[in-house]
């Protein structure tokens, strides 16, 4: 990896860098503060490109939709350009490089422990979309396939090949594959494919509409005032045109689960009906009045639509060995899918309470 010291060189900051320090934990991109001799700072940050592999379109949907904000007078940071005058350094390594404005001032949660913090984060949505509605602009697709469940299955089915072949040429140490543990959610899945299949279409086919959407709206990704008051959302490396329904069903995959997606007690793990309504409330204070017929008729089932999909992720993965998501200790991907699949079927069970909540604050905008 580049010196970061080094690296900041390469991009226009008008102020003198007094300072390069690491900031955060850094999961996917590694992160760095940039201080200088004036008020502004600037946050520089390695990307990662066996997440992100097209890093140049990536930085590209990044300026079109920070622009898109700021020429509405909104507030978000702003790229800084390299002396090349591109948005994105590549070191002698391969790696690339950003670097944008700081925000002062601000703040970030990393879980919504009160009604208050999950409207608040159903705000920082909202507001996103809302602001990102008008945008007549056309973004890379650069995450191919992604809550494409099209394209879940047809890799689903070939994990499920491959296992079986494994499967039949060794012996398993405890008598069981993987495959055979886990035949009985296998059936899971398939027992929902045609209805998540309908759901997709009216997506692909324009029914549902596409827009700019975030596609990662974990409380973490928006800042918030110290009045916890929401400012913008940040970490902006997955957007792209789909429908804004998915943010909001994977928020309240989120925000109403009261336990972390790999929580090992399914007798617990539920959709809360009234986080789900504080966040709705939330979002839609700064949505409604953008959503057509169609998004307000399919919004509610967005949520067990993308709970769907991360449950079958986590069980590919599973089966697949382990290979994609990082686990902390042996079966970690297989308490993952099975507490997703407890929550899609607490959301299941409650999806005529979701709709009328959410029938019921449409009423009021």
């Amino acid at each position: 990896m580049g010196d970061a010291q080094l690296i900041v060189t390469h991009f226009c900051i008008p102020e003198h860098v007094t300072r390069v320090a690491a900031l955060g934990e850094g999961f996917i991109n590694d992160t760095f503060l940039v201080q200088t001799s004036a008020k502004q700072q600037y946050i520089l940050q390695r990307k990662n490109r066996s997440v992100f592999p097209n890093i140049p379109g990536m930085m590209d949907n990044i300026n079109k939709v920070t622009s898109h904000i700021l020429s509405k007078g909104g507030t978000t940071f702003s790229l800084t350009a390299t002396k090349d005058g591109t948005w994105y350094h590549r070191d002698p390594d391969g790696e690339y490089w950003a670097c944008f404005t700081f925000i002062p001032d601000t703040i970030t949660f990393e879980h919504a422990e009160n009604m208050d913090l999950v409207r608040a984060g159903g705000q920082g949505v909202g507001l996103f979309n809302s602001r990102m509605a008008d945008f007549e602009g056309q973004l890379e697709d650069t995450l191919p396939g992604f809550h494409n469940i099209s394209y879940r299955f047809d890799q689903f089915a070939g994990s499920l090949n491959l296992a079986r072949s494994r499967s039949s040429d060794m012996n398993e140490s405890n008598g069981i594959s993987r495959l055979e543990e886990v035949s009985s959610l296998v059936e899971e899945v398939y027992g929902r494919k045609e209805q998540m299949e309908i759901y997709w279409k009216l997506v692909l086919s324009g029914t549902i509409p596409r827009r700019v959407s975030h596609n990662d709206t974990k409380l973490s990704n928006f800042l918030f005032d110290k009045d916890r008051q929401v400012v913008c959302a940040i970490d902006l490396d997955t957007v792209m045109q789909t429908t804004v329904l998915f943010d909001f069903g994977d928020a309240i995959r989120s925000y109403s689960n009261p336990f972390p997606e790999d929580h090992p007690r399914l007798e617990e793990v539920k959709m809360d009906l009234e986080r789900f309504s504080a966040f709705s409330q939330g979002y839609l204070s700064k949505a409604a009045g953008f959503l057509n017929k169609e998004e307000k008729t399919h919004q509610a089932f967005s949520a067990l639509y993308i709970t769907y999909e991360q449950f079958l992720r986590f069980l590919m993965d599973y089966i697949d060995g382990d290979t994609y998501y990082r686990t902390r200790y042996p079966g970690h991907n297989l308490v993952r899918a099975r507490s997703q699949l407890a929550l899609l079927k607490s959301m299941e069970a409650q999806l005529p309470a979701m709709q009328q909540v959410l029938s019921e604050i449409f009423n009021t905008h």
